[in-house]
């Protein structure tokens, strides 16, 4: 966010400089909008949202079976990515934003091809033995 309230463009694009801070708080944004739905449905009441559950992104990726410490890494990734994204959205625009988003869903799509790839060698590794 200092980052963008440093670019001088920022000035000039009201609507972007709206956009950006929602680009880059987009994952704490999305767990808290999740979380709030999931509960309120879960107890039918609003009084849910107060209630812990165990339901959050870093719980769903732990659950996969990443460390605690490899959830906060991949939650670092997606959010300086987010950051990124808005980054190069405010000073090259639009279309050199989107360029950046699909290299690095491409990029992680083959990080978690091998990943999936190295678990299931693992597994039959495992059986074997």
């Amino acid at each position: 966010m200092a980052i963008i309230s440093i670019l001088g463009l920022a000035k000039a694009y009201t609507a972007i400089v709206i956009i950006a801070p929602l680009i880059v708080f987009a994952l704490p944004l999305l767990d808290t909008g999740l979380a709030i739905i999931r509960r309120i449905i879960k107890t039918k009441s609003f009084k849910g949202v107060f209630e812990a559950d165990r339901e959050h992104l870093h719980h769903k990726i732990i659950k996969h079976g990443y460390t605690q410490k490899q959830a906060v890494f991949i939650l670092y990734g997606i959010s300086a990515s987010l950051g990124m994204f808005a980054i190069i959205l405010l000073e090259n625009g639009f279309f050199k934003a989107i360029s950046f988003a699909l290299i690095v869903i491409a990029i992680a799509s083959i990080g978690y091809k091998d990943i999936i790839k190295m678990e299931k060698e693992n597994k039959s590794n495992e059986d074997k033995s």
